[in-house]
């Protein structure tokens, strides 16, 4: 983080960032970090992990703890949640941001594919919040962001399984701000557009393989009002806002950080140049 308003803003609390090892996650961790926070990030294990443990075991991220888990395997965040105990005490902040991108054609649909889609964007959320609660209860003005998409709102062709996932965030925020309001947690979600992470790189690359990466970025950014795509450090910003005193009086808001493209329809490109 750039501004110096923000450096020990979160001194002696702590924070949980799910899928926390790249792109949105990491910099919510970066960003918690150098807020003061002492920050837990768990992912399943494979290099990006390894990565993000080099990083840390490098002294460039010292407040930063690095956990495997998976975060659809009860078992798995049941143990999280025994060592964060262990480590904390007490959880005041929790990140919902672990998820997959899925592409489904509805003529070769996989139940599959959906249930595993739906357990790691969704069902994830409502295991992460449950094993929570008991150390969030402990911490004052707790609060929860979950982190959805724009595909909530609106959407691409052959992406059913990944919009359904994400369409339910919005609806399990609203729902979890009503539940946890009376013991004083705070829930939010926040839906991200185009931001230029691994999976978003994956995904346009599978799509347009003999194109390359900057050629779409430029496109892509060419499309938003803000005139650009995002970055994972936007997203960390308007997590952070959601977690801050400054938000206090906000919950079950669902905030899109979309550079301005749910506000263009889509038909207006027939005139424009």
């Amino acid at each position: 983080m750039s501004s110096e308003n923000h450096i020990e803003k979160f001194k002696g609390r702590s924070a949980l960032v799910t899928g926390g090892a790249a792109g949105i996650g990491w910099a919510t961790a970066c960003t918690l970090a150098d807020a003061g926070a002492d920050v837990a990030i768990c992912s399943r294990p494979g290099k990006t992990l390894d990565g993000a443990a080099e990083k840390i075991a490098n002294s460039k991220f010292p407040k930063i703890s690095c956990f495997q888990a998976d975060v659809s395997s009860d078992r798995e965040m049941h143990g999280l949640f025994a060592e964060l105990a262990t480590k904390f005490g007490q959880l005041d902040f929790l990140v919902n941001n672990a998820g997959i991108d899925s592409f489904c054609d509805p003529a070769d649909f996989s139940l599959a594919q959906f249930r595993h889609v739906m357990d790691v964007n969704v069902a994830s959320v409502f295991l992460a919040v449950s094993e929570a609660l008991p150390l969030m209860r402990k911490a004052k003005s707790a609060s929860i962001v979950n982190v959805g998409s724009i595909h909530g709102h609106l959407t691409t062709s052959g992406r059913a399984d990944y919009v359904t996932s994400k369409t339910a965030l919005i609806g399990a925020t609203r729902a979890l701000a009503l539940d946890l309001g009376g013991v004083g947690i705070r829930v939010n979600l926040v839906s991200p557009g185009a931001i230029e992470t691994p999976m978003l790189v994956r995904g346009w690359e599978e799509k347009a393989p003999g194109i390359d990466i900057n050629v779409l970025k430029e496109r892509a950014g060419a499309l938003h009002p803000c005139g650009r795509i995002g970055t994972p450090q936007d997203i960390a910003n308007a997590i952070l806002f959601l977690l801050g005193e400054e938000a206090g009086f906000i919950t079950g808001a669902d905030l899109l950080v979309d550079g301005g493209m749910h506000t263009k329809l889509a038909i207006s490109s027939i005139w424009e140049t």
